[in-house]
């Protein structure tokens, strides 16, 4: 039974994440965190998205991407980057089976409020996690 497609808004902001499979580190080094930004930016170019904010942790992803004219543009982008990522890495570690823990999520950001709240949330998550102290020492984000 296929999924009933989501219905995303044309020049929108959503909020966009995932965790991995099992809550486990998959993105734990930083090979596979730069594989996963690569990716992030190598197939954003094939639609109208903007990627406005990013952080990719060991066990999860967030994303802020704004939509254009074409907003199920956000659906291609991400199946495209989550099978890349999962056939790249389960053949780089010799595993099998997801990466993540089902479809990811999109919320829409209605108010600038939102926009900004989850931009912060985003920009803080690894200071949160004790990996680094100031926002901007941390190379595997973009807020």
């Amino acid at each position: 039974m296929s999924r009933q497609s989501r219905n995303f808004i044309q020049n929108s902001y959503y909020h966009v994440f995932n965790r991995c499979n099992n809550k486990e580190a998959i993105l734990k080094n930083s090979a596979d965190k730069n594989l996963f930004k690569h990716l992030l930016y190598e197939y954003i170019k094939d639609t109208e998205l903007r990627l406005i904010a990013f952080c990719i942790m060991d066990n999860h992803f967030h994303l802020i991407l704004k939509t254009g004219k074409k907003p199920k543009d956000i659906s291609k982008y991400m199946q495209k980057v989550a099978t890349s990522f999962a056939m790249q890495i389960n053949r780089k570690h010799q595993r099998v089976g997801h990466i993540f823990q089902g479809r990811y999520n999109a919320n829409l950001l209605y108010w600038k409020k939102d926009l900004l709240r989850a931009r912060e949330y985003i920009k803080q998550n690894p200071v949160v996690d004790g990996l680094v102290k100031k926002p901007s020492e941390y190379p595997w984000s973009k807020y």
